[in-house]
């Protein structure tokens, strides 16, 4: 199910830098996915039935320029070309995507910006080891939404969302619960510290966007999967405890038959030399006789 969610805001944030278009105006778009997902990034301002050949794209990232798509074609050249396709509108389709999408994208017809799209790029890394995942254990999630303009980072836009942990219910860790402690906050990174109980093995444990509006947010979810059902601590016995060691009968036979078959086999090896000794005696005998 594709994941993704566009806030479009008229003339706002960017109007020192406004292009006129065949709309008389250009869009603001703000779109928020999550990694791995597909997004739309929407060519607005274009008449019912566009000409996507008189379209292009572009994509801007620091110090990075590239054009995407031109003439309504996908440049071959394009890093991103096997996960970008037009639409019938002239839109772009972004698949599978990765945190060096995060950018910029203006979509152009005949030279002039319609459309300004801001990418923003929702990820999650767990920060544990494996040996983590366990009762008892630590689980330490690392939340950053990677934006325009860097990886985590806000700026004067960034009133228009909220980055939260949640349940897979999207209801929302509350802070004040003692079992869950979020550190080094901002808008676009928080971190998750719980201490892991049974009923987590395959928990889902989620990090979301939310907007001002009412629309879905978007979300990336981490499954906590125990390598040890219980602490490996519990099933060493303490040091001062007794523990008698039963054999099974199969070891025990095992222990029994191997040196009688290692005194068997030694028996017949002498037997053989001595067969052999005593040939070549024939032998030589045989031959003086002759």
């Amino acid at each position: 199910e594709e994941l993704w969610f566009i806030s479009c805001l008229h003339e706002l944030y960017f109007s020192s830098s406004m292009t006129f278009g065949v709309s008389g105006k250009k869009d603001s778009v703000f779109v928020y996915s999550r990694l791995g997902g597909d997004t739309l990034l929407p060519c607005t301002g274009l008449p019912s039935n566009p000409n996507c050949s008189l379209v292009s794209w572009t994509f801007f990232r620091g110090v990075r320029y590239t054009e995407e798509v031109s003439g309504g074609k996908v440049r071959k050249d394009s890093d991103k070309s096997s996960r970008l396709s037009i639409t019938s509108n002239c839109s772009l389709t972004l698949r599978d995507l990765r945190v060096d999408d995060a950018g910029s994208y203006v979509c152009l017809q005949s030279g002039i910006s319609l459309t300004d799209i801001y990418l923003s790029i929702l990820t999650i890394t767990s920060l544990s080891t494996i040996t983590d995942l366990q009762p008892g254990g630590n689980l330490t999630l690392n939340c950053i939404l990677f934006t325009y303009y860097d990886a985590g980072s806000c700026r004067s836009y960034s009133s228009m969302f909220n980055l939260s942990w949640a349940a897979a219910d999207g209801t929302m860790l509350q802070p004040e619960d003692n079992r869950y402690e979020l550190i080094g906050r901002s808008r676009c990174n928080i971190t998750l510290v719980t201490n892991l109980r049974r009923e987590d093995n395959n928990r889902a444990w989620r990090c979301q966007v939310t907007t001002k509006g009412n629309i879905r947010p978007v979300f990336q979810d981490f499954t906590s999967r125990f390598l040890f059902e219980e602490a490996p601590t519990d099933l060493i016995p303490p040091a001062d405890v007794s523990c008698p060691v039963h054999l099974p009968i199969s070891r025990i036979m095992l222990c029994v038959a191997l040196p009688i078959m290692v005194i068997i086999v030694s028996c017949t090896k002498r037997r053989d030399r001595r067969r052999v000794k005593t040939s070549a005696a024939g032998i030589e005998l045989q031959q003086v006789n002759c």
